[in-house]
């Protein structure tokens, strides 16, 4: 089992703690020596037994409050054991293409007399033609690592630069294929909902020797990571970036195995379901080992990620509890409980057992404290961690036969996939609801496929369950606001609709007939009395003349 430390710099708390027990023995001393003086005047008064005690009470008061203390920068510093599974549903892939752009890339020991670099530049070109649909983002691993291209689905964005890969596009000396691929791992959404993989295309000729760790830290995170090869192991001499030196390079495909194989070990250890390989681009079949698991994943598919177990709520427990406990042990007579409790043993006893009965959670219970968590997680736009709780409520409903607790995790499902813009999804999960559900779930689910199939351009549908949501809360303004808008949309849409529609000929010969006779008959109106009006004005022009 490993235990893992997010935040070791909290350690330093502790030293806090130093000055802290400082300053209490300090003010002890003369509390203990007063109240020593008190009880040794008057032994008569009930309180003297315990003034004369009163230096050990106040001892294991400083200790509880010092455990409480450590007990919090446990809980800070983040310390995690154990693995728990996470069903995260994934719908399309998304694939990180990591170039080696080093300059042993340039040896022209590729099939057909390419260099290595020019060769991955064509064989990525040949994958891209076959990942439609697919998002794509491009990093260089040299340096730092960059991202270049963030994710995209324009694939003519990357065909375009990898037609101009070359050691010239950075300046950075060495090759460093982990922080390359933890680049790459940085180019996914944290909310993603699509399957996440990185493609590595290197001949394993690096200088840092971070590749295992950061394939470690792609598998712990669900990543795929493939590493493809090129160039042969037969050393070939290339001129270093200064022109000059002369060295020597291969395909280091045994190292690339050996990372893979430490990376594989490590998923295996804490069962984590992603995974790392090795393949070599001149084998035959190679490009179609890492185009089918693509083909799958188009579907939506519920997958489980292993996650470590965070336990900083066993901490901020155990420093509650001694937090409360240093002022029990110093205001409370435990000799009069101690007493008390021999007396009333039956009614001590039935007090306890009904403490264990209330603290006890019913499977209900625990799906509505997941259900809050998860909402909690939404509300923080932590799509991807609701979506794993609110699956989790789901399967332990099922299983409990908790049909009202299945039917919110549908609804919360579905509200989260229309953030994701998911909308197959979203309606997948929306046609679940039941008529069983309470009213306001019912409503909630009418009037998102609304707003879904108003935002797909299906003003009709839009209406239709609008209207259906309006008939099960007639109060809701929103939705009678939204139902006039999908009106008004719906009858633009028809008239327009109606407006380009072509009519035949033979139909509409009557009217168009009707329409050329009343324009004539207006022109021949307009004739009669321009000529009217032509013949007085010549009357009384010849009248004058004469």
């Amino acid at each position: 089992m490993m235990i893992s430390c997010e935040r070791p710099y909290a350690f330093y708390g502790f030293i806090l703690i130093i000055p802290a027990l400082v300053a209490a023995f300090h003010r002890y001393r003369g509390i203990i020596a007063y109240s020593k003086r008190t009880a040794v005047i008057d032994t008569n008064l009930p309180e003297s037994k315990r003034m004369r005690n009163l230096s050990r009470t106040l001892i294991v008061r400083t200790l509880f409050r010092c455990f409480a203390w450590i007990m919090l920068v446990f809980a800070y510093a983040g310390f995690s054991w154990g693995t728990y599974e996470v069903p995260v549903q994934k719908s399309g892939s998304a694939v990180s293409f990591v170039f080696d752009i080093s300059y042993s890339m340039t040896a022209d020991d590729a099939p057909g007399g390419l260099m290595r670099l020019k060769a991955a530049s064509r064989y990525a070109d040949m994958l891209l033609s076959h990942m439609d649909g697919v998002s794509v983002s491009v990093v260089l691993a040299k340096g730092d690592g960059v991202i270049v291209v963030p994710l995209t689905e324009d694939t003519a964005i990357v065909r375009s630069l990898l037609e101009t890969l070359s050691p010239n596009l950075m300046s950075a000396a060495g090759t460093s294929l982990g922080k390359g691929i933890e680049a790459a791992l940085r180019s996914f959404p944290s909310d993603s909902a699509q399957a996440e993989r990185i493609w590595v295309f290197s001949d394993g000729d690096e200088t840092d020797g971070q590749l295992a760790a950061s394939l470690e830290t792609c598998v712990k995170e669900g990543v795929h990571v493939s590493l493809i090869g090129f160039g042969t192991e037969r050393e070939v001499e290339i001129s270093a970036g200064d022109g000059k030196t002369k060295v020597m390079t291969a395909l280091r495909s045994e190292q690339m195995k050996k990372a893979v194989e430490q990376a594989s070990h490590y998923a295996a250890r804490y069962n984590y379901s992603a995974a790392a390989r090795y393949i070599d681009a001149t084998e035959a079949g190679s490009a179609l080992e890492l185009l089918k698991p693509l083909k799958s994943e188009t579907a939506l598919t519920v997958s489980y990620e292993v996650k470590p177990v965070e336990r900083y709520t066993l901490f901020l427990i155990l420093a509650i509890a001694a937090f409360v406990l240093s002022f029990a042990v110093s205001e409370f007579d435990m000799e009069n409980y101690r007493r008390l409790f021999h007396k009333n043993r039956v009614a001590a006893v039935l007090l306890c057992v009904s403490a264990l009965l209330f603290s006890s959670c019913t499977a209900r219970i625990a799906n509505t404290q997941e259900t809050a968590a998860s909402s909690w997680a939404w509300y923080r736009k932590n799509y991807r961690s609701a979506i794993a709780g609110f699956l989790r409520v789901e399967e332990r409903a099922a299983e409990n036969g908790d049909a009202l607790s299945s039917q919110y995790a549908e609804y919360n499902l579905a509200a989260t996939y229309i953030m994701q813009a998911e909308y197959a999804a979203s309606l997948s999960c929306l046609k679940n609801i039941d008529l069983s559900s309470p009213a306001h779930v019912r409503f909630a689910a009418c009037y998102n496929r609304g707003i879904i199939a108003y935002r797909g351009g299906d003003y009709t549908e839009a209406v239709a369950c609008f209207r259906e949501a309006l008939k099960i809360d007639g109060t809701k303004t929103a939705a009678k606001e939204n139902l006039e808008i999908a009106r008004r949309q719906q009858t633009v849409k028809e008239a327009h609709e109606k407006e380009t529609e072509s009519v035949p000929l033979a139909e509409d010969t009557d009217a168009i007939s009707a329409v050329e006779s009343a324009i004539y008959q207006r022109i021949r109106e307009n004739d009669q009395k321009q000529w009217k009006n032509s013949e007085r004005t010549a009357e009384s022009n010849s009248s004058v003349d004469y």
